[in-house]
């Protein structure tokens, strides 16, 4: 619903007159009060307390007229009309059934959900019985047979403050209404409460000459300004626009203008388009366009601007996704960034600094075995630390030579019984390429692969008490080359067995299991020829880089693992695993490992480590790019994690998180799809941080602090491209955030500020007032 749409329950005010005046003979009507028959002008008199009731609706004054022939209805003396959705105080009210009505000294309010306002005989009362989704009154309230009224000194506001000053509230000298359609206000004035200064009354903040407010739901018009203000865009004032497109689509428009500040990155006017629409069941999509003409033109002179973009700048994020029938669906997703350094300059924290940005459209259908899909994506580089006029960005990063997955189709046979066998499989062709020229940034000339896989299985269960599950799989791949290369093929073969079985035993409704495994996986040499450069995907067989699918040549491995757990119903409490990995054609041991997770009133925790117990790696791990100080602890793993985090009903939490690898990595990093591990060292530095956050509710206001740091000695990039030392748990960043929800839950102040080791600091901070006339709205 859009903002101020709640305003619409005040045309509610119409049925007065219907509710207001019975006729006489309406058994419907039940009238309490003295009355009288009043001769000369045919009138009924209610007087010492008169109620009227029709239904739900109830009428209380001290005194009412009715005239049966005219259907005119008169009540003065602190008039109160209730029903289960609003309460609405008059001084006086003068209305014909089916014609002009007017009132005087209007105070409203509408309920958020249905209550019992009936036996009620006071607005405070009213007021106070359940949650206020809209308040506003008035000096003199007119209306016509069509519905349409004018509310003199109008005074509104969604803040449900039980009878102290609202947070904010918009005051205007006349409303022109039409109930569920629009608002015309008059020199409309936002006026807040600042509390946090010790200011108990509402003060003006923003005047407007005009402004167009929509009722209802998904109607045109204005809603109310709204404010930020962050480091690189300095004070922003915008101004949006609702416009309905239809019963099923709508759009807003917003208007906006940064004022910059000194060294920001972002000054002058922009825009903002974003389109909604949900044509059919199922079918829904968002696109979203961010326009900046900024005048902050780079300054290379300056370290801050070094690497800047002006002018005319964009951003276009959105997607859509559809079920075209109960077997089919279509989803598609698109991210660009119009220069290389718009995530920098347009998100105040780091963490959002991702290096790419990826779009695509994904087509799949499904049958009871078979899933057949189509695809293709485009991935956008960006360079979130600066321009570098050494390397060509081209229009939308064309020109830096990243390989895209263009156009692919892929059949997958799921797991499918054939007897007691068990069939699974898949065919699939892609293309991968930039978006010109022939070679990517990372050496790989562009081609055209097709890729098969299948595989056999014969689940067993022996004893109904052993499960083994034997198989066998078999793998081939077929490049074709743009350049002059000669086309490639390459063929593998895996077979493998696991064998498992768990005992457990019950105390009441406690259960302790006890789950032992044993998987024995070995592969053929690939024969054909191996990709000489980095993989397209997880998919290929290559002898160097990352996603290499299999160790080189044949292999055989074995892993060994017992996994304990303590479980009460479906929840585990307890689940503890060790294991060992085993080379088994060489003879030579792997990474041993271990995992533990559990977690109960409140508090979780989760770890596990892989370390290198009996026997080292056989090929030398690789020495660091940068001068790295050893560490005791650490360098015994060759990955360590653990979490642990605490929260209690209230929403105060802590948490605390460790993720560590050695120098060159450990074997999940780089095994790919077929063998248990792959124990070749990886071209990873070690790194470890130690992460930490704790949260803490304060009435209305949610405080929070984060921090991250090295667990080793280590050094950290700057964005002036030079780095700083760093020692084991020193913070490398610092990030503080506020949030705070009204009292009166009207509006949402959210602020942060975060600075690290390097002197870079960023800050954010927001008003949100857009739950304004939404029923969605944060509690």
């Amino acid at each position: 619903m859009t903002p101020l749409a709640a305003l619409a329950a005040a045309g509610l005010v119409a049925r007065l007159a219907a509710a207001a005046a019975p006729p006489g003979p309406s058994p419907d009507v039940r009238i309490e009060g003295d009355v009288t028959y009043q001769p000369g002008t045919d009138r009924l008199l209610i007087e010492n307390g008169a109620v009227l009731r029709r239904g739900a609706v109830t009428i209380r004054a001290r005194s009412a007229t009715y005239d049966p022939e005219t259907g005119e209805v008169r009540a003065a003396g602190g008039v109160l009309l209730t029903d289960p959705t609003r309460a609405i105080r008059a001084d006086a009210v003068r209305a014909v059934l089916g014609g002009e009505w007017e009132a005087e000294g209007v105070v409203a309010f509408v309920k958020d959900v249905p209550v019992d306002l009936g036996s009620l005989d006071t607005i405070e009362a009213a007021r106070a019985r359940g949650r206020n989704r809209l308040s506003f009154s008035g000096s003199h309230l007119k209306g016509d047979p069509e519905g349409r009224f004018r509310l003199d000194d109008a005074r509104l506001t969604l803040c449900d403050c039980q009878g102290g000053a609202p947070s904010w509230e918009v005051t205007s000298g006349k409303a022109d209404v039409v109930p569920g359609k629009r608002a015309i206000l008059s020199w409309p004035v936002l006026r807040i409460t600042p509390r946090f200064l010790f200011v108990n009354k509402p003060v003006p903040v923003l005047v407007l000459p005009w402004l167009y407010l929509p009722l209802g739901d998904r109607q045109t018009g204005l809603l109310l300004p709204a404010f930020r203000q962050n480091k690189q865009e300095g004070f922003v004032l915008s101004q949006p626009l609702f416009v309905t497109l239809g019963r099923s689509a709508d759009a807003t428009l917003t208007a906006e203008y940064a004022f910059g500040r000194s060294g920001g990155a972002i000054r002058g006017p922009g825009a903002n388009l974003e389109l909604r629409w949900a044509p059919a069941v199922r079918a829904e999509g968002r696109l979203e366009l961010a326009w900046v003409h900024d005048l902050d033109q780079p300054r290379p002179s300056t370290a801050e601007d070094l690497g800047g973009v002006g002018g005319d700048r964009f951003e276009l994020i959105g997607g859509h996704s559809q079920r075209l029938g109960e077997r089919t669906s279509v989803a598609a997703f698109l991210q660009i960034a119009g220069d290389p350094v718009w995530v920098r300059d347009h998100h105040s924290d780091i963490v959002l600094w991702t290096p790419y940005r990826r779009s695509g459209v994904l087509v799949s259908r499904r049958d009871d075995a078979l899933v057949l899909e189509g695809d293709l994506g485009y991935v956008q580089p960006l360079r979130p630390t600066g321009v570098d006029p050494a390397r060509p960005w081209g229009t939308l990063g064309v020109d830096d030579h990243i390989a895209s997955r263009w156009p692919g189709l892929s059949a997958s046979l799921l797991p499918s019984e054939m007897g007691p066998l068990q069939l699974s499989g898949r065919l699939g062709a892609v293309r991968y390429a930039p978006v010109h020229g022939t070679i990517d940034g990372a050496g790989r000339p562009a081609a055209t692969r097709a890729d098969a896989r299948l595989e056999l299985s014969v689940p067993l269960l022996l004893g109904g008490a052993i499960s083994v599950a034997p198989y066998v799989r078999g793998a081939a791949a077929g490049y074709a080359f743009e350049e002059s290369r000669s086309s490639m093929a390459t063929a593998s073969g895996v077979a493998g067995v696991a064998v498992a079985t768990e005992i457990s035993r019950r105390f009441g409704n406690l259960q302790h299991a006890i789950e032992p495994r044993l998987e024995w996986r070995a592969g053929s040499a690939a024969e054909g020829d191996g990709l000489p450069w980095l993989a397209y995907d997880a998919l290929d067989r290559t002898g160097s880089g990352l996603l290499r699918s299999g160790p080189p040549g044949a292999w055989q491995q074995v892993r060994a693992s017992v996994a304990t757990r303590l479980s009460r119903g479906p929840a585990d409490l307890v689940r503890l695993e060790v294991g060992q990995d085993l080379d088994a054609r060489r003879g030579r041991f792997g990474e041993s490992f271990v995992s533990l997770a559990g977690g109960g009133a409140g508090v979780s925790a989760d770890g596990g480590a892989r370390f290198l117990a009996i026997d080292g790696r056989e090929e030398p791990v690789p020495p660091p790019a940068a001068p790295l100080a050893p560490s005791r602890l650490l360098d015994r793993f060759t990955e360590l994690h653990a979490n642990v985090s605490a929260a209690d009903r209230r929403g105060d939490s802590l948490r605390v998180g460790l993720f560590s690898y050695g120098q060159g990595g450990s074997s999940p990093l780089v095994t790919g799809l077929d063998p248990l591990f792959d124990l070749r060292p990886a071209a990873f530095d070690a790194w470890a941080g130690v992460s930490a956050s704790a949260r803490a509710a304060l009435g209305p206001a949610t405080v929070g602090y984060d921090v991250d740091m090295f667990a080793r000695d280590g050094y950290l990039g700057c964005r002036d491209g030079t780095s700083r030392p760093l020692s084991s748990f020193a913070p490398s960043q610092h990030k503080a955030t506020f949030v705070w929800n009204s009292p009166c839950r009207c509006f949402r102040i959210v602020a942060y500020a975060s600075i690290n080791r390097c002197g870079d600091y960023s800050w954010d901070a927001s008003i949100d007032i857009s739950q304004l006339g939404s029923a969605r709205r944060a509690p």
